[in-house]
């Protein structure tokens, strides 16, 4: 995952993972078990192939936003509703997948 990421990777490599935050601690265990990553990855495009508009998401310290899908088959791009409520796309798809599956964890607890 290290080669489809790299941009992130650097990021990652360069912080005290001990210090971070959530979502940089659930980007590094992603970017590091690509099984893990895949069904996190899964699991957000079910979401929209079921017909879901909008995702619920977890961004820095651990608040909801809200992840979009746009594009055609085969070409989606995604987008993540900053807290000014406008939406942007990330640098890296792994963000958002991160964002996903840290929501995915609050709701197991």
């Amino acid at each position: 995952m290290l080669n489809y990421f790299p941009k992130t990777a650097d990021y990652l490599n360069s912080i005290d993972i001990n210090q971070a935050d959530p979502i940089d601690k659930k980007a590094k265990e992603l970017i590091y078990d690509e099984a893990a990553y895949e069904r996190a990855s899964q699991a957000l495009r079910r979401r929209f192939a079921r017909g879901a508009d909008e995702v619920e998401g977890m961004d820095r310290g651990e608040k909801l936003t809200k992840i979009k899908r746009k594009g055609s088959i085969g070409k989606y791009h995604y987008m993540l509703m900053g807290e000014d409520g406008s939406w942007n796309e990330p640098d890296e798809r792994i963000w958002v997948v991160a964002m996903y599956a840290l929501w995915q964890d609050s709701k197991k607890r």
